[in-house]
């Protein structure tokens, strides 16, 4: 899926759209989002995500769905910088 008809599936499911990227061995220690879903797409990399008690690889392609008020933590576990594409949609709480 390119950026574009990524960016308009979104949209039309309700999600904001963004670009990042998660560099070689770092990520995103904890978080959670009381009141947003949020939906992470990984464009290039090989991406591992906790989400709750719950541990998976994501590669390229792969949407990862996290639920809101999950806390969740991404790590870099790949070869290089990797590419992601992210959004958020509120949850009406």
């Amino acid at each position: 899926m390119t950026q574009e008809e990524c960016k308009n599936n979104w949209k039309e499911r309700g999600y904001s759209f963004g670009v990042g990227s998660v560099t070689l061995e770092k990520g995103v220690d904890e978080a959670s989002h009381y009141d947003q879903d949020e939906l992470v797409v990984v464009v290039n990399g090989k991406l591992e995500f906790i989400i709750d008690d719950n541990t998976f690889i994501a590669e390229c392609g792969k949407e990862v769905f996290i639920p809101a008020k999950s806390i969740h933590s991404i790590k870099n576990i790949g070869t290089g910088d990797s590419k992601i594409y992210y959004g958020y949609k509120p949850t009406g709480i």
